[in-house]
């Protein structure tokens, strides 16, 4: 269910159908766009996903998909179901050009070898194409329209009867024609003409008289008569019988073919619904492709995970001026399913709102969104919007009473399915009263489990949203320094509306600035500003933990490495171990022989002593010899290991020193005000920029520069006053807006097609730099294809580049081995 009847034209759905509409070649097709409607069945949606998809890809990369204007022949198939109505001439046309179109279609994806198209392609295999009919009409019609001589044995007589008729006509005509003109009663430049359907002479009218004939007509001036000569009378009356005779032929053989046709008209039907559809499918392809829109992740539970999501026509409308939407990103799942967005007016929400609101609406329709890779979205049973002044003279509604019937509609029909959108929540009556309806009516829909996009300006709300499950808070950003808006939507944290700081800037008075101040008291301002604080802490904060989810990566793999090492020995030391001992075994049965033959030769040769204390000394060489041996074995294997544990025992020693350093108590030393140090304000050397130190190392300082922290080596920074800082603060250094201007700005692509590989090279670095410190996860490089030289020299610079988690071919519809996706860590 949608709500409220105006939907579409609320959210500008409307729009999008027309645009769809003016993409259609055909009036079928367009009375299916005027079908295309919401729809909760989950495979009915990938179906016509799929198929936009497929023809994306089509319209992107294949020049010979037949694409031409046809007719409508709905009208052709009616009269076949009514007995007695007959096809004319030009409804067969229109019946062979749609053949032909289908005919065409199933040529087209009979040649997709590689199945590069599977749901397009099965969807014209299902089609039986009523070949029997397309032959006949080409039988009997010719390829300017008309019906062929030999469509029947009397046509063919009458028209050769006909032919001779005209030619003894022209011949007599052109005989008496040169006969007036050699008496002066016509002009040289004349000749005989058609008038009534008789071919007639043009006199000058002096002469008339003179001609023996019927006068037919006269020219506007009356200078010249028509006048058919009474020789040629009865030739004119021939033609005209055999005409008449020609046309009467034609319609019995138009019966005959309309007959034939009575026994396929469902496949007709069918055939001409194919057409249409195709034509459909490519004008929803062609509109999607103007947006940029994709296919994103289906899931058949009620769920949004928006990935730089763009509203269609803002896109299209800046797309004309060469300007670029800001997109947005959010997700609405279990843990949080409501989003509170805030912040200045005019500042985005509404646009934000209305994004989300069209492109589930377009989503459940089966058209594609703008929107990036990741996106996954889910089904809600209901989508519902509160969005903009609805009051009614008609029936006595006011803006506030239209908002409360609307919500009351909510609470009746939302359930745990359903997407609610509101704009400007609670407003339009009195703040206190109408912040604290909104409180509860906000409760009520968190308790029903319902999915949402809320915007308002309300503390209370915001409030709500911070100590609620299931609600998150969002604002949408502002340039501090010049206070304007930057259209990026930030979740997690509350906005705020920036009221006294935008009344400054336009230049209110003073007096009513501070009176304003007073007026709203401590606890609002104070507010703010804590709410424009955590905004520029969280920012430094993601920073931080970003470097510390980094490091733990490294050392999860340092500790697997170590791991996988020590395994290693292991099993190193197991089979150093089996193989002595098989060693040591056969060894001691080799001493054992060799002590017995000693022995035997003593007793045999009855040896002196000299004799025995040699072969006493041969027994002891292979008995050191043995130890030796396994001695060496077993001190490497003990050295390998009693290294790898004096490492493990060093970084368990250093970490628990930093955990004891990190549990010291607080102490208060003096510090050297001369000195830099942390909540120092300092500016660059040269420079005008001037910042607050966060933190500091043994060389390096992080500085915050309005929102922007960065590294700065201490040399670089010199100390300023309290007095100074405040006055550069106050005039604005720009530094924030610089900064969101290159987020803005950025666009993570490159084409470097027709560059040297050095150039090449250097281009992407530049890019990559950029993206890492934009926080960019993705780039794209467009290289070519030609030999692959430069694609691979590109593949393994990057790979040398730590920053980069790995790359890979786009995919085939969108340019295949000829862009490498960059996927950032």
């Amino acid at each position: 269910m949608i709500f409220p009847q105006n939907f579409e034209n609320k959210i500008g759905f409307d729009v999008i159908r027309k645009k769809i509409k003016a993409n259609c070649k055909v009036d079928s097709a367009r009375t299916l766009a005027d079908d295309i409607s919401f729809s909760t069945d989950a495979d009915y949606i990938d179906q016509r996903l799929c198929e936009t998809e497929e023809m994306i890809s089509i319209y992107r990369l294949k020049d010979d998909y037949p694409v031409k204007e046809y007719p409508d022949i709905n009208n052709c198939t009616s009269k076949l179901k009514v007995k007695g109505a007959f096809l004319q001439l030009n409804d067969l046309i229109n019946i062979r050009i749609v053949l032909e179109q289908s005919k065409s279609l199933i040529a087209f994806f009979k040649k997709d070898d590689k199945n590069s198209f599977p749901v397009l392609k099965k969807k014209v295999q299902d089609l039986i194409f009523p070949k029997y009919l397309h032959d006949m009409l080409s039988s009997i019609l010719s390829k300017n329209g008309t019906i062929k001589d030999n469509a029947s044995p009397k046509l063919k007589e009458i028209r050769k009867n006909l032919n001779d008729s005209q030619n003894n006509l022209t011949k007599s005509l052109n005989n008496i024609l040169s006969k007036f003109r050699n008496s002066g009663w016509v002009s040289r430049d004349l000749s005989a003409t058609m008038v009534n359907g008789r071919l007639v002479l043009p006199i000058e009218s002096t002469f008339k008289r003179k001609v023996d004939g019927l006068v037919h007509d006269e020219s506007a001036s009356g200078k010249t008569s028509y006048i058919e000569q009474r020789e040629v009378v009865n030739l004119n009356n021939t033609i005209r019988e055999l005409e008449l005779e020609e046309s009467r032929e034609i319609q019995k053989i138009l019966a005959e073919i309309t007959e034939e046709f009575r026994h396929y008209e469902e496949e007709l039907s069918k055939v001409s619904y194919l057409v249409s559809e195709f034509d459909l499918i490519r004008a929803k392809a062609v509109f999607s492709a103007s947006i940029d829109a994709i296919k994103p992740g289906i899931d058949k539970n009620p769920i949004l995970e928006i990935d730089r999501a763009r509203h269609p026509l803002l896109y299209l409308s800046f797309k004309k001026d060469k300007k670029e939407v800001i997109p947005i990103s959010f997700k609405l799942d279990n843990d949080y399913r409501i989003l509170l967005i805030s912040g200045p007016n005019a500042g985005g929400k509404s646009v934000s709102l209305k994004t989300t609101a069209l492109i589930s609406y377009m989503f459940q329709c089966g058209l594609p969104v703008p929107v990036g890779g990741t996106s996954v979205m889910g089904i809600f049973e209901n989508i519902f919007i509160d969005i903009g002044d609805q009051q009614s003279l008609e029936n006595d509604l006011s803006t506030y009473s239209s908002h409360l019937t609307n919500m009351k509609h909510f609470l009746k029909n939302a359930n745990n399915k359903t997407l609610i959108l509101i704009d400007e929540f609670g407003s339009g009556t009195d703040p206190v009263i109408g912040g604290t309806i909104a409180e509860s009516i906000l409760e009520e829909l968190n308790d029903k489990k319902v999915y949402g996009v809320i915007t308002t300006h309300y503390s209370n709300l915001k409030i709500l949203a911070s100590n609620t499950p299931g609600i998150q808070n969002a604002a949408m950003l502002i340039d501090q320094n010049k206070m304007e808006p930057t259209f990026i939507l930030e979740t997690g944290i509350p906005g705020s509306s920036y009221a006294i700081e935008i009344a400054q800037r336009t230049g209110l008075p003073q007096s009513i600035i501070d009176k304003t101040k007073e007026k709203a008291g401590s606890d609002q301002t104070n507010m703010d500003k804590f709410l424009r604080r955590v905004l520029r802490d969280k920012k430094y904060w993601e920073r931080k933990l970003q470097q510390i989810r980094q490091q733990e990566k490294k050392l999860e793999e340092i500790i697997d490495k170590n791991v996988e090492e020590l395994e290693s020995l292991k099993k190193r030391k197991k089979q150093i171990l089996d193989s002595a001992k098989k060693e040591s075994e056969q060894l001691l049965a080799d001493v054992n022989k060799n002590i017995e033959n000693t022995i035997r030769k003593i007793k045999e040769s009855n040896a002196d002593k000299e004799t025995t204390k040699k072969a006493r000394k041969d027994i002891e060489n292979y008995k050191q010899e043995f130890k030796q041996t396994s001695s060496d074995e077993n001190d490497e294997i003990a050295r390998k290991y009693e290294h790898y544990k004096k490492k493990q025992e060093e970084k368990a020693a250093k970490r628990k020193e930093r955990e004891k350093e990190n549990s010291k108590e607080l102490e208060f030393v003096k510090i050297d005000e001369q000195k830099i140090n942390i909540g120092s304000k300092v500016r660059l050397k040269g420079q005008e920029v001037v910042g607050e130190v966060t933190d500091m190392g043994e060389k390096n300082a992080v500085v915050s520069f309005g929102n922007m922290y960065t590294s700065v080596p201490m040399q670089n920074l010199e100390k300023v006053s309290e007095t100074d800082f405040k006055k550069q603060t106050k005039t604005g250094s720009g530094l924030h807006f610089n900064y969101n201007e290159k987020v803005i700005n950025f666009k993570p692509y490159i084409d470097v097609r027709g560059e040297r590989v050095e150039d090449a090279l250097k281009m992407i670095t530049d890019l990559v730099d950029e993206a890492i410190m934009l926080d960019f996860k993705e780039l794209k490089v467009l290289h070519g294809k030609g030999n692959g030289i430069l694609r691979r020299h590109i593949r393994d610079y990057l790979r040398s580049i730590p920053q980069i988690d790995r790359c890979y071919d786009e995919d085939i519809r969108f340019g295949g081995g000829g862009i490498t996706i960059v996927k950032l860590k």
